[in-house]
């Protein structure tokens, strides 16, 4: 049976304390990188929203060509929409596979954000002191996807300014993030490089896609 709670928010803050970090069990071809997957997610997020009484209802709307994510949680006769984001699919050279992928990657972010992150399975804690002032997994990781996010814009892509690598993150991101703000969650941008990439050679069609989706938002 749910607790019983004075507030939404009092659901919320109590099933976010019960919530852990998704484990990375799933890995991308392309690169072997290890990351969560939407079903480790709703592993951890579901079970204690639930149990709290909170419901969560995630719909998926395509029209267009542009794959849109709401995620909405309810309480009772209350409801909160926590998470409402698009992402365009034109650049996809098989549209049915490209709106499972973007629908996954949305689900998935939107349900992390509501307070969890991924952390490796190798039994170390994140709090553990490191000797010699070396750098934690976790920033040794980041680092990791920072320098492989910047590889794939530039040497894949073909981003060659500051203006094509925004218009590509926004454009993979459906919007979360931009050149100014993707270094906060540099494994979410890579994620979804790597999922949206479906060609050969890889992610060479990205930026004209972005491009074009950009002139298509600016004529409406």
């Amino acid at each position: 049976m749910a607790t019983k709670h004075e507030s939404f928010a009092a659901a919320i803050a109590a099933a976010q304390a019960n919530m852990n970090n998704a484990i990375k069990g799933s890995v991308n071809p392309h690169f072997k990188s290890r990351y969560a997957d939407l079903a480790a997610v709703r592993d951890v997020v579901l079970p204690a929203l639930n149990a709290e009484g909170v419901a969560v209802l995630q719909s998926i709307d395509g029209e267009d060509d542009v794959i849109t994510v709401s995620t909405t949680l309810l309480w009772g006769a209350e409801r909160i929409e926590a998470g409402r984001c698009s992402i365009s699919i034109s650049g996809e050279r098989n549209r049915a596979q490209g709106a499972g992928k973007v629908a996954s990657y949305l689900r998935r972010y939107q349900l992390a954000s509501l307070g969890i992150a991924q952390e490796d399975d190798d039994g170390q804690s994140i709090a553990e002191t490191p000797r010699r002032q070396q750098p934690t997994k976790a920033q040794s990781t980041a680092q990791q996807q920072l320098a492989k996010v910047e590889q794939i814009l530039h040497r894949e892509v073909g981003c060659n300014s500051k203006e094509d690598a925004d218009t590509v993150i926004r454009w993979v991101t459906g919007g979360c993030w931009s050149l100014a703000t993707w270094k906060q969650d540099p494994g979410d941008v890579l994620g979804a490089l790597q999922e949206r990439n479906d060609s050969n050679p890889p992610y060479e069609f990205m930026l004209s896609a972005a491009i074009e989706e950009g002139r298509k938002e600016a004529k409406q």
